[in-house]
Formats: structure tokens, sequence, C-alpha cells
């Protein structure tokens, strides 16, 4: 997702350095020329202060491309379904690999692998991030709803192992971790036009063998975790 994005930030920073290059030619062309006294001769014009100016905002418009874009890498869309992905746990006899968990997104991170991992303790959660583009959709290939799955925690809720004094594996960020972009759409409100966040996340869920699981992320932020995949 944002490929859409970086294109267009491509175009648009190069009409801004080519605006920018007129005028820069304007302007050494002015500096360099000289009176010869000849009739009707007369000096380059003056770059536009204006023409400079829209040079420099479509650049700074073409780099806030480029970093939506890098930050949305991680983002996926929300179908109408409201299915996001599947997570395997299972539970092993060991104090600080207790749990091992495989999530897999219904569309594939960048390295179209499921993420696999290790947390200590017998029960788990995980949260979330949502994004929600109000306009552009359409032309700037942005889904109406985006999610990422941020990380996942554990902790132990029944009794400890005799050989274990806590969860020490008790965090695990997913690839790309907290976005810049979700929390600036979060903390300025110059730009809820654009976009508004949310976040989501479920109670712990306690694991005794196996455990496998659809997830459903509704219109509400409720994750729902349907057994049995």
């Amino acid at each position: 997702m944002g490929t859409r994005l970086t294109l267009l930030g491509a175009v648009i920073f190069a009409i801004g350095i080519l605006f920018l290059a007129l005028s820069l030619r304007r302007i050494i062309k002015r500096i360099g020329y000289q009176d010869t006294g000849e009739p009707g001769r007369m000096p380059p014009k003056n770059p536009r202060v204006s023409f400079i100016i829209l040079a420099l905002i479509l650049i700074v418009i073409s780099q806030a491309f480029f970093w939506l874009s890098s930050q949305i890498t991680y983002y996926r869309p929300i179908g109408n379904a409201s299915q996001i992905g599947k997570l395997e746990i299972e539970r092993l006899n060991d104090p600080v690999k207790s749990l091992r968990l495989t999530y897999m997104p219904l569309w594939s991170d960048s390295a179209a692998l499921p993420n696999q991992f290790y947390l200590s303790g017998d029960s788990w959660k995980f949260s979330g991030e949502i994004i929600k583009f109000k306009i552009g959709n359409k032309y700037l290939d942005l889904p109406a709803r985006a999610y990422k799955i941020k990380q996942f925690d554990s902790r132990f809720i029944e009794r400890l192992p005799p050989n274990a004094s806590g969860a020490l594996l008790d965090c695990n960020i997913l690839e790309g971790g907290g976005s810049t972009a979700f929390r600036f759409f979060r903390d300025t409100r110059y730009f809820k036009w654009f976009a508004e966040v949310d976040s989501f996340a479920t109670d712990y869920v306690t694991t005794a063998k196996v455990d496998s699981f659809t997830i459903k992320l509704e219109a509400d932020r409720t994750v729902g975790l349907i057994r049995g995949i």
C-alpha cells in the first residue's frame, strides 16, 4: 500500500524541481547580463517570487507524499468481511519460550512470510492501529480503513512454573512497529479532514495446549476471535 502515493510524489517533485530550475536559470541570466548599449536590448526579467514559492510548495507536498507512503507500508486494508488474519498459538514446556505464536495476515507482509515468534507466559493479547482515510481514496489508491497489528504481549495468569520468575519475553513488536503517521494524525487536529486514527486491542487469552483463531475487526473496533481455522 502506498505505491500510488510514491508515484504521485515523484511526479510532483519533478514538477517542483523543474519550476525551481527555470527560476534559477532566469536569476543566473539576470546576474550575467551585461549592457552593451544596443538599442532595444532589455535585461532578462527576474523570476516571479510566486513562481519560486509554488515550486517550493510542490517540493514540500512531494516529500509529504513520500513520508506518508513509507509510514503506511505495513498497514493493510480492512475488507468487507472484516477478516484480517489468522493466529495459531502453541503452549510449550519451556519457562521462557512457553508460547509459540504464528500470525498470518490476509495481506502478506514485506517478506511475504507469516510472523512466528515466542513469548513467555500462559496468556497473550495483541493491540493495533487503524487509519481511516476520508478523501482521495480513489485517486491516491487508499482504502477507507486500514489496520496494523502492532504488538503481542504475554504474562502468567495461572500459577508460575517452578523454574520461572516471570514472563521474560513479555512483548513482541511486529515488523514496522508503531507508525509516526498514526501519532501525527492522532495529535494534529489540522489534518482531521484527511485522516483519523483509532486503536484496538484484545483482552488476555489463556492457551492451555493449542489454539487457532480467525481474527475479525469490526467497524466499532471490536476484535472477534473465532476459534478454529
